[in-house]
């Protein structure tokens, strides 16, 4: 049993490592990859908070509503939503392709989830009521703006880990991690700049 898991550990340390020299390749020679960073994962404690209060919002509501996840990477965050809101409408955006697979495949059965396989800066944010994202910090000056492009009135923006430049934060809530200290920042008025 100890030799394999020598192996397995080997195995895998060494794919990863294939799988690493591919994205510094990928980041060095094409300028969208640059712009766009890879999928990167998120953890659980924000997207429990952020499915938390968009939960309560969709609960409390009348109105059907849409819910916009650019970035949404493999969609859990988005497909737990739409399965718990079956009346609201879920749209995720991703450019990778295999995380864009991942979230077709996983929500191939709810009729109130779209998945779009695009850059999020070539798509419209005006449908969005509510928007979650996970987004690396060398895009928010450029989702920020985007956001205001698109915005409706009363848009609510939760933001899991980066801050909005020149957008007024509306509510800061900190997650308490032991080790990594991540909020959450919530945006109501998006128009409303520093």
């Amino acid at each position: 049993m100890t030799n394999f898991l020598y192996y397995f550990l080997n195995i895998f340390n060494m794919l990863f490592s294939l799988f690493m020299i591919w994205v510094m390749i990928k980041l060095l020679f094409i300028k969208e990859y640059r712009e766009c960073p890879p999928y990167v994962p998120s953890f659980g404690q924000e997207k429990k908070f952020i499915t938390q209060r968009v939960g309560e919002i969709l609960a409390n509501t009348t109105e059907t509503k849409t819910i916009l996840d650019p970035g949404c990477g493999t969609g859990t965050l988005l497909i737990s939503l739409a399965k718990k809101f079956p009346q609201h409408n879920f749209i995720g955006i991703e450019w990778g392709y295999i995380p864009y697979l991942i979230t077709k495949l996983k929500g191939r059965k709810l009729k109130n989830l779209t998945v779009i396989h695009n850059d999020m800066f070539k798509c419209s944010f005006k449908e969005a009521d509510i928007i979650v994202c996970f987004l690396m910090q060398p895009l928010m000056e450029r989702f920020g703006k985007k956001v205001k492009e698109d915005a409706k009135k009363d848009l609510i923006v939760f933001s899991n880990s980066f801050e909005i430049p020149n957008i007024k934060l509306s509510e800061k809530i900190e997650t308490n991690r032991f080790l990594f200290v991540k909020n959450i920042y919530v945006y109501k008025d998006v128009f409303q700049t520093l």
